[in-house]
């Protein structure tokens, strides 16, 4: 099942190559999870983007007829192509717009077209309509590329939680204001002095609440890293609004709406607090 999406680095790989029989067709959930993969990685989904269509049999014969049917649709003859395995393969494109609906309601015209010619339609890819060049995407949408490291420190667990798609992230040198905000929980009974599942749940409330005044304050920020030790949870948000944040956190403290904390700004253009972290979690 063919369905590739195509940029500069690839982004995603949503299914695999290997033939499947025409009994499966892609699910509009799937489309769906694609579809938010893409928007997550920043794509700009709605926009006109280069769609290619996959048709696949053991002969050829009846790929001119499929592509002379969808010529009527729009869609533009690519290549006939033999894989190693000796099938042949018809690629057609078309630019267009697709949601996950359109898409998945396209799917299944295109399935009756390779029942009726008695092929196999294999799915899509999609890339920009310039050929060669990346999908368009906005650079400031980080996705979410979390890893987690269980160590000890202090004879103590100590729990370390990152984003490490911030590796590729082109705005560092903008966004080099990082807060750190700490705060303590109990956990007197437990020996390893990490949080009950109830202070878990308050604690994930705690940052929630904290992201949920800088976002109706409209300051811009990133959630990066938290470790959590001895009693102690920090977690690290970077911002390019330095002036804004200090307001925001200060408002927060002075309300005692929600639990004690302290906070700190530090300008760190290096991102030297980011290499530290990476440093400890390192890639598989």
């Amino acid at each position: 099942m063919r369905i590739l999406f195509i940029w500069t680095c690839m982004l995603g790989l949503f299914a695999c190559n290997s033939p499947k029989s025409q009994s499966y067709k892609i699910p509009l959930e799937e489309i769906e999870r694609m579809f938010s993969k893409m928007k997550a990685n920043g794509v700009y989904t709605d926009t006109i983007l280069l769609w290619g269509y996959f048709f696949t049999s053991d002969r050829k014969d009846h790929f001119d007829q499929i592509a002379k049917e969808l010529k009527k649709q729009n869609f533009e003859f690519v290549e006939i192509f033999q894989a190693d395995d000796k099938s042949y393969w018809l690629h057609l494109e078309r630019q267009e717009i697709h949601n996950a609906k359109s898409l998945f309601e396209l799917d299944k015209e295109l399935y009756k077209i390779a029942d009726k010619y008695k092929t196999t339609y294999d799915g899509f890819d999609v890339g920009n309509i310039n050929k060669g060049q990346p999908i368009q995407r906005d650079t400031y949408v980080v996705p979410e590329e979390f890893k987690t490291i269980d160590n000890s420190k202090d004879d103590l667990p100590y729990l370390l939680v990152g984003n490490t798609a911030f590796d590729r992230f082109p705005h560092k040198a903008e966004f080099c204001n990082f807060v750190k905000v700490t705060t303590a929980f109990v956990s007197n009974a437990s020996k390893t002095m990490l949080p009950t599942n109830e202070e878990l749940n308050e604690l994930d409330q705690f940052e929630h609440t904290i992201e949920m005044y800088l976002k109706e304050n409209n300051i811009k920020y990133y959630y990066v890293f938290r470790d959590t030790h001895s009693g102690i949870r920090n977690f690290y948000i970077v911002t390019n609004d330095k002036i804004g944040a200090t307001k925001v956190f200060n408002s927060i403290k002075d309300s005692k709406k929600i639990k004690e904390f302290n906070y700190k700004i530090s300008t760190d253009k290096n991102w030297d607090l980011y290499r530290d972290f990476r440093k400890k979690i390192q890639d598989e």
